[in-house]
Formats: structure tokens, C-alpha cells, sequence
């Protein structure tokens, strides 16, 4: 079987590479680590869906992960899966109510990573 193809939406580029690292391992294939929503929205746009998105919440650049997702969401039916620094509750409501498949909080530990990723996947294909 096919490994999910899971596009890596994180502006900490140590992060990313830790990420794809993680996921590698697991099984997963990563199509691309991108820095910032503008720059995923473009991604999304010209190449292959992935089956899964990883997205940070906070992200240079002009729109933060949420109003990517909400964007994305707009014109694709993938599974999000947040992950973020921002532990305060407005911002977990607000990512929430972008209907991600999950939300994991930064540091996290490699198995919660994974596990977030296959109820993201769960979601998709739920």
C-alpha cells in the first residue's frame, strides 16, 4: 500500500525537518515542507493533494494557519491537523472551529505526532 502523502506546513525550518524526520520513520512520505500559508495555498493549487496537511499555527508571512485552513477548506477536502505553540483557549476554539482533524501542542512527543496523524487521516477517510 501506498505511504499518505502529508504536506508539512511549518515556518521553523529545524521544526519541519524534525517533523518529515518523525513521519519518514513512521512510514509516511512528506510532499513538501512549506514555510508559509500564501506559499501552501500556491502549493495546493499547481500540485498533487496530499492526503494529509500538518499546519502551524503561527507562520511568517501575510495569513497565520488558521485562515490557510480556512482557505484551504474553501476549495479542498483534506484533513488538517494543527500544530501549535498557542495553548490559550480562544485560539484552540479558533482552530477548532476550522474542523481540524486534530490539534497537537508544541513540544510534543514524537507518538503523539503519529497519533495525531492517523486520526487525521481516520478523518479523511471517515
Amino acid at each position: 500500500m501506498k505511504p499518505a502523502e502529508i504536506l508539512v506546513v511549518e515556518d521553523e525550518g529545524l521544526i519541519a525537518l524534525h517533523i518529515e524526520e518523525i513521519l519518514g520513520r513512521a512510514g509516511y512520505h512528506v510532499q513538501a515542507l512549506i514555510p508559509s500559508g500564501e506559499l501552501a495555498l500556491q502549493y495546493l493549487d499547481t500540485s498533487t493533494l496530499p492526503d494529509l496537511i500538518l499546519m502551524d499555527i503561527g507562520l511568517g508571512g501575510k495569513i497565520d494557519g488558521i485562515e490557510t485552513a480556512r482557505q484551504i477548506r474553501k476549495r479542498h477536502a483534506i484533513p488538517i491537523v494543527f500544530i501549535s505553540a498557542y495553548s490559550s483557549q480562544n485560539r484552540i476554539d479558533e482552530a477548532l472551529a476550522v474542523s481540524p482533524g486534530a490539534y497537537l501542542l508544541k513540544p510534543f512527543e514524537e507518538k503523539d505526532l503519529i497519533a495525531a496523524v492517523r486520526r487525521g487521516i481516520a478523518f479523511r477517510q471517515g
